[in-house]
C-alpha cells in the first residue's frame, strides 16, 4: 500500500530528477500519513506556482524587450536599409537569370541518401546545394550554400568547383549574430567569384517565411532549408520541368554519411511550396526522383 501512494503522489511530479528524489524521500518514512502526503503535496504546489511565476516574469520581460526593440528607430533604421540592400543586391544577383532557361528542364539536388540511387538524367539544367556537388552522380551547373556550418569542411573545394562553368549563390541568412557562425565569409565569396543574396529570415516573434515570387527584389524564403532558396531561382528561370533529387525529407542522413537529420519537418513547408508553385509557375512540372518522404506529393519517379 505505500508504495502505490508514493507512485500515486509522484505521478503528478513532472520532472523526472524531482520525481526520483521524492520518491526515494518518501520511501524513507517508516509510516506515510495523512499529514505527510499534504504538507508535500503543498511544498511541491508551491514549488510548481514559484516556477510558473519565475517564467512567466521571464516571458513578460523578453516580450516587452522585443516590443520595445522592434519599434526602435534604430531597429526600423536597419530593416529598411537591409530592404534596399536586399534589392539592389538581387538586381544584380538574379535580374540576368530571368526566364533564362524556358522550355528546359533542371534538376535540383539535395543531399539525401537516394542521391546515391539517381541516374543523371540527360540534356537538364543542375542545380546543387552544400555538399551535393561531392557526388559523381551529377557535374552542376549551379551551386547553392548559405549555412556556413553545413559546407566549412568543404569550403574550399566548393569554392574552386568547376571554376568559371558552375556558378556559385552564398546566401546571408542570419548575417552577423553573436553566437552564430552561419555567414560563409566575404573571402570565400570572393574566391568563388560567387554571387551574393539574402534569404528572409528574422529572429522575431511571429516571423513566418514566405516564398518569392520576385526574387530580383524580394529576399528568397528560407524555411530552415537550402533547398528552398535553389527552387525558387529555378522557378524563377522557368523551366519545363523541375526534378527534385536526394530531396529525401527523412531522418535518414546525407548521401554520404548516416547521421540523424531532421528533414522531415520540412514537409509542410514542400506542401506550401507546392501551393506557391500551382499560382505563380503552373506550366511547370515538379518531379521526385526515388521519393522518400515527399511520395505522393508530386509527381512520382522512380529510377531503381
Amino acid at each position: 500500500m505505500k508504495k502505490f501512494f508514493i507512485d500515486i503522489l509522484c505521478a503528478f511530479v513532472p520532472n523526472p530528477e524531482r520525481r526520483r528524489n521524492l520518491r526515494q524521500r518518501l520511501r524513507s518514512y517508516k509510516h506515510i500519513t495523512t499529514q505527510t502526503v499534504l504538507t508535500t503535496c503543498q511544498n511541491e504546489f508551491n514549488r510548481i506556482q514559484d516556477s510558473i511565476a519565475q517564467m512567466k516574469f521571464a516571458h513578460d520581460n523578453a516580450t516587452q524587450t522585443i516590443a520595445s526593440q522592434l519599434s526602435s528607430p534604430s531597429w526600423i533604421n536597419r530593416h529598411i536599409e537591409k530592404k534596399l540592400s536586399t534589392a539592389l543586391m538581387h538586381q544584380k544577383t538574379f535580374l540576368p537569370f530571368k526566364a533564362i532557361h524556358s522550355g528546359q528542364d533542371i534538376v535540383i539536388v539535395a543531399t539525401g541518401p537516394s542521391l546515391n540511387d539517381f541516374q543523371p538524367i540527360d540534356n537538364a539544367i543542375y542545380i546543387g546545394v552544400n555538399t551535393s556537388f561531392l557526388s559523381p552522380n551529377v557535374t552542376l551547373d549551379y551551386l547553392f550554400a548559405q549555412d556556413y556550418t553545413a559546407v566549412a569542411s568543404h569550403i574550399d573545394q566548393m569554392n574552386h568547383y568547376r571554376p568559371g562553368k558552375c556558378k556559385k549563390f552564398y546566401g546571408l541568412t542570419t548575417e552577423y549574430e553573436s553566437g552564430f557562425q552561419r555567414v560563409i565569409p566575404e573571402s570565400h565569396a570572393i574566391a568563388a567569384g560567387a554571387f551574393r543574396y539574402r534569404t528572409d529570415w528574422e529572429h522575431i516573434p511571429g516571423f513566418c517565411p514566405e516564398f518569392a515570387y520576385d526574387i530580383s527584389a524580394q529576399s528568397l524564403g528560407c524555411f530552415g532549408s537550402i533547398v528552398f532558396p535553389a527552387i525558387q531561382f529555378a522557378l524563377w528561370t522557368n523551366p519545363r520541368r523541375i526534378y527534385l533529387v536526394g530531396c529525401d525529407c527523412s531522418r535518414n542522413g546525407h548521401f554520404f554519411q548516416t547521421s540523424a537529420t531532421s528533414a522531415d519537418s520540412l514537409i509542410p513547408a514542400w506542401q506550401r511550396l507546392k501551393e506557391f508553385v500551382s499560382i505563380y509557375y503552373p506550366e511547370t512540372e515538379i518531379i521526385s526522383v526515388n521519393p522518400v518522404g515527399l511520395r505522393g506529393l508530386f509527381t512520382d519517379l522512380d529510377q531503381k
